[in-house]
């Protein structure tokens, strides 16, 4: 099976959630055959692609194509520019929902079509151009539904997801919204992280990038009035921003399972907000005391009571220095975590899952 999957920037290197999914689905499709990137170096969107990047992807059995080696810049690419510029002078931030030209328009939709003819399956990471004709079957990745939270477009989007033979969503609560829009070939497919069976102590830590909701999360934990004695574990490039004496920063680290190995407890703070966060999936297949921010475990099934649900900073504190305190508790509620893992997001049930769908709509099949 040969397979086109069209990104709007690089992979690689695998230091985001959106790039660690994003990969899930090349590595899926390479195993199923020969697999090419179409993508673009430079904006409207394009960026990431250093000689290092190309380098690595090729090593790895990727074929290569970027919208600069078949055309220039187009007048629909030149207006999603001036929007993208506008918007972002006078902030207006959800403006960058799925009708938008600055992605929109990105990618021409002839040149597309006419790559697809040499492909058996189309795969696109996001649905900005869901519209766009394919010459072989089509399957998008949801990796949000920008719509549900963006100016305009929910309308305009359920219909362009419904010329696709597959849709790939990532949280739970976004894969039933779709279906109940009426779209049926959808698929929900996780994150797939393997399972590790990791020592519990009783250490507490938060992971995260400096991204916006990060960020967010971090002053939101910050502002609490604490009354205990605490001190949070800060991984990742976010514990350079740390404010507060109650977080100690850690930084960056190298192996994936690196900061629960360090903290049996661990928590999330992202702000309430569409699609799956992957620190989410990690804490639940390493079996970690999960104490949640109201909202940031949004994308999972909301059963089994596998993580403590708070609404405050001073709440979170007090729960995680409760898990800290108690043994007992800690155990119970990472083994509850595991049972949530296995039930839901088993790495190799993911995977299986993934194949079957790409097999079924392939045009060689």
């Amino acid at each position: 099976m040969k397979s086109l999957v069209l990104t709007p920037y690089c992979p690689w290197p695998l230091d985001t959630g959106t790039k660690v999914e994003m990969m899930k689905h090349l590595n899926v499709l390479r195993e199923l055959g020969p697999c090419c990137i179409a993508s673009a170096r430079r904006k409207p969107v394009g960026f990431g692609w250093t000689e290092e990047a190309f380098a690595e992807l090729s090593n790895q059995g990727f074929q290569l194509v970027f919208r600069e080696n078949a055309h220039g810049l187009t007048l629909m690419q030149l207006i999603g520019l001036i929007y993208a510029i506008f918007c972002k002078a006078m902030r207006l931030d959800k403006a960058f929902g799925h009708s938008n030209p600055y992605h929109r328009f990105a990618f021409n939709s002839d040149w597309l079509y006419q790559l697809s003819k040499e492909y058996d399956l189309f795969v696109m990471q996001y649905g900005f151009w869901s519209r766009a004709p394919t010459a072989c079957p089509k399957a998008i990745i949801v990796h949000e539904l920008l719509s549900n939270y963006h100016w305009g477009g929910h309308r305009r989007e359920t219909t362009e997801f419904g010329s696709a033979n597959l849709l790939l969503v990532v949280g739970y609560d976004e894969f039933i919204d779709l279906k109940k829009r009426g779209l049926t070939s959808v698929l929900w497919s996780p994150p797939a992280v393997q399972e590790e069976a990791l020592p519990l102590n009783d250490q507490i830590g938060l992971i995260g990038t400096r991204a916006p909701q990060n960020m967010k999360g971090l002053r939101w934990l910050e502002q609490a009035d604490v009354k205990v004695k605490v001190k949070i574990n800060v991984f990742g490039n976010m514990a350079g921003e740390i404010r507060s004496s109650i977080c100690k920063p850690v930084g960056r680290y190298g192996l994936q399972t690196e900061p629960y190995t360090q903290c049996g407890i661990h928590l999330l703070t992202r702000p309430d907000r569409p699609g799956l966060q992957i620190k989410a999936v990690e804490a639940l297949a390493y079996g970690r005391a999960i104490v949640a921010r109201r909202g940031s475990m949004r994308g999972l099934p909301d059963k089994d009571c596998a993580w403590i649900t708070v609404d405050s900073p001073e709440a979170m504190i007090e729960a995680a220095v409760d898990l800290q305190r108690n043994r007992e508790k800690r155990e119970a509620l990472a083994r509850k975590a595991k049972n949530f893992y296995r039930k839901y997001l088993d790495h190799d049930e993911i995977i299986s899952k993934l194949k079957k769908a790409y097999i079924n709509i392939s045009k060689v099949f």
